[in-house]
């Protein structure tokens, strides 16, 4: 149950063929392949970091054209690092494609039951896709330490209940992210998880006043009081700034730097 990176057309990405067999496309992308030039380089896919507008929508064509996806097959929220869900319809199709202006406000997930694709944009937070079969539903959720400590991923399938759907059955993959190697926290976000959880294992204390977090472990916890299988999370450990060379990574390069995309979308 692996990322596994996959040579398209054009780029390279990452992909988890188990899901792939189910008729499910998922990919997050890397940094390699695209048009852009230092600090960006090359295949920036975010619109909100300061970078050549021109050449971000060259880069997203490439990106799309590996899914045989158009500007209107998808939509994009606009990350605000909350815990907001939102369904998705063909009525939003194409919101926030090509310009920011457009996204789905104030939402970090996004969940549809139609064909539409779900794109989300990442740099050290925690991508976390969701298939549920028998509802035939998708969702793409941005989890940073906001995001985990405010248990978006509770939300999601709180959603997916809702649809009528068994939380035993949902399927759910944590792509590549910051890892507890890189991420040193402080005492007021250690202080926001200990209030929040029960128990902290994914907290282990490093120089004073901070600690090291485990993003991932944090948001399998909570998958598996929520109800998911074990062996239905998909988690490789993939550190984004241990791998400038393949990632882009705002805690390792700071805030002038580009963003790799999450895409979903059920293939009819």
């Amino acid at each position: 149950m692996n990322w596994c990176y996959h040579q398209g057309e054009k780029l390279t990405y990452l992909t988890l063929p188990e899901w792939e067999e189910r008729g499910i496309q998922v990919g997050f992308s890397t940094r390699w392949g695209g048009v852009g030039e230092s600090p960006y380089e090359s295949l920036n896919l975010g619109l909100h970091v300061g970078d050549d507008p021109e050449i971000v929508l060259r880069n997203r064509e490439l990106w799309l054209q590996e899914w045989d996806a158009e500007w209107n097959d998808f939509v994009i929220g606009e990350q605000v690092h909350g815990v907001e869900v939102q369904h998705v319809e063909s009525t939003d199709a194409g919101r926030g494609s090509k310009d920011v202006k457009t996204v789905l406000p104030g939402v970090d997930g996004l969940i549809t039951t139609s064909s539409l694709g779900l794109m989300a944009f990442f740099a050290d937070c925690v991508p976390v896709f969701f298939y549920h079969p028998t509802l035939e539903a998708i969702s793409i959720a941005h989890a940073g330490w906001k995001g985990t400590v405010g248990k978006i991923v509770n939300n999601v399938l709180r959603e997916f209940k809702n649809l009528g759907g068994d939380i035993r059955e949902c399927w759910v993959a944590l792509g590549p992210s910051i890892g507890p190697c890189c991420y040193e926290v402080d005492e007021r976000v250690m202080k926001l998880f200990q209030e929040t959880f029960k128990e902290t294992p994914f907290i282990k204390p490093s120089r004073l006043g901070h600690a090291q977090l485990d993003l991932w472990e944090a948001n399998r916890q909570l998958l598996l009081e929520a109800g998911v299988l074990p062996k239905n999370i998909w988690s490789d450990g993939i550190c984004t700034a241990c791998h400038t060379d393949r990632f882009f990574s705002h805690r390792q390069e700071g805030p002038m730097t580009g963003r790799m995309a999450g895409w979903i979308r059920r293939k009819d």
